[in-house]
């Protein structure tokens, strides 16, 4: 039987996998207007407006984090906001969305398992090799056929470089804030000051920016920044938060490769792209990966 605990983790970071898919949609909308750095920056503006009544509310209950943890949240603010998404949308920008969401959701359980293992000295069983390898099989499935046709040059590998090393973001920020929530054990604690943290070190990032672009966003492009920073931000930081706290990060890594699916069902709503067979072929082995995994019972 699986208890309350994986229940709720499992519920939880399938929301966050369709949650965060969509916001490729959104940011490809975002993107024809706005650089990496400045939508980045200006998400997380937002969103820190919603999370800093959330530390006051906190300090003045006298609940706040020690000098250690403080630098801790920093840290993992780096990882996890400024630099994760200024690599995320300059890959974006340059080898394209779909080949982004992909290339990101494929690497993030397997570099999520191996931080896991190293750091927090969670066995990999073979129930779970299993289904993370079904999961980057089926990633590769949808990925593949876009990469052959697609037109490489130097701009291309610069954006694959980036999403690479926001790989490496994640995974880090995914393992150390496993370990922060077992000590602290408040995901909107520890969402509130992540995303804080992480958006006053994009600033300085974004000081060179042409700001004044920001007011010419359309309507819908604003409703996109507005969903990125509350939605996906907000709602989907702390439901990540939450679902580490239930599972092993390796088992809630592997639902992330749900984000594809719900990012070419959003393309298809809003833009009509149809996904190709083989697309619909890797999506349902990605779904097999993930249910493998948190079957695994270990």
């Amino acid at each position: 039987m699986i208890d309350s605990n994986v229940r709720l983790g499992t519920f939880s970071a399938i929301t966050v996998a369709i949650i965060w898919g969509l916001s490729y949609v959104a940011a490809r909308m975002v993107l024809s207007t706005l650089t990496p750095v400045l939508l980045a920056t200006l998400r997380f503006i937002i969103a820190s407006i919603v999370f800093t009544p959330i530390i006051i509310m906190e300090i003045k209950r006298g609940v706040a984090p020690n000098i250690e943890d403080l630098k801790e949240l920093a840290i993992l603010g780096i990882l996890s906001i400024s630099v994760y998404f200024w690599l995320q949308y300059t890959g974006v920008k340059y080898a394209g969305a779909g080949v982004s969401a992909l290339l990101v959701v494929g690497l993030i359980p397997i570099l999520t398992g191996l931080a896991s293992t190293i750091v927090l000295k969670e066995k990999l069983t073979t129930y779970k090799a299993l289904g993370t390898a079904l999961g980057l099989l089926g990633v590769a499935l949808i990925a593949l056929p876009d990469l052959l046709i697609e037109d490489i040059d130097w701009f291309f590998y610069l954006g694959v470089a980036c999403l690479l090393l926001n790989g490496v973001c994640w995974a880090t920020y995914s393992t150390f804030s496993r370990r922060l929530m077992k000590r602290l054990g408040r995901p909107a604690l520890v969402t509130s000051y992540v995303t804080v943290l992480g958006t006053v070190a994009l600033i300085p990032m974004s000081v060179t920016s042409k700001w004044a672009l920001v007011w010419t966003l359309a309507p819908i492009q604003w409703i996109s920044v507005f969903y990125l920073a509350i939605i996906c931000s907000g709602l989907g930081y702390f439901l990540w938060n939450f679902t580490l706290s239930r599972l092993e990060a390796v088992k809630a890594a592997v639902w992330l490769h749900l984000e594809p699916v719900a990012a070419f069902v959003g393309e298809i709503a809003i833009f009509g792209t149809m996904p190709s067979s083989t697309t619909l072929m890797g999506g349902f082995i990605i779904i097999i990966g993930a249910y493998i995994t948190n079957r695994s019972g270990d």
